[in-house]
């Protein structure tokens, strides 16, 4: 897992996943949030303090290990964190 923290010293977790995706854990009580036509597509999260996410963004810049690796939406799991589905 990759241990990020944001500029208010909070951490977020990203982890691959079996299905080729990326699990992004952490607190998100205060976060943004912006859907496609469907209510149950996120194309945007942005938690307070960051790091700001949105459809298009290569994950590289969270970690090298992830380069290449652009966000095509999210999907909020049953925990609470959100599946950050890449585009394959």
């Amino acid at each position: 897992m990759i241990e990020y923290k944001n500029r208010y010293n909070d951490a977020f977790g990203f982890e691959l996943n079996p299905k080729g995706n990326i699990t992004w854990s952490g607190e998100f009580t205060y976060t943004r949030f912006s859907y496609d036509d469907d209510p149950k597509i996120l194309t945007m999260i942005d938690p307070s303090g960051g790091p700001f996410l949105i459809t298009g963004t290569n994950m590289g810049l969270i970690d090298e290990s992830f380069k290449g690796m652009v966000i095509e939406h999210f999907i909020e799991d049953d925990d609470g964190n959100y599946e950050i589905i890449i585009k394959k």
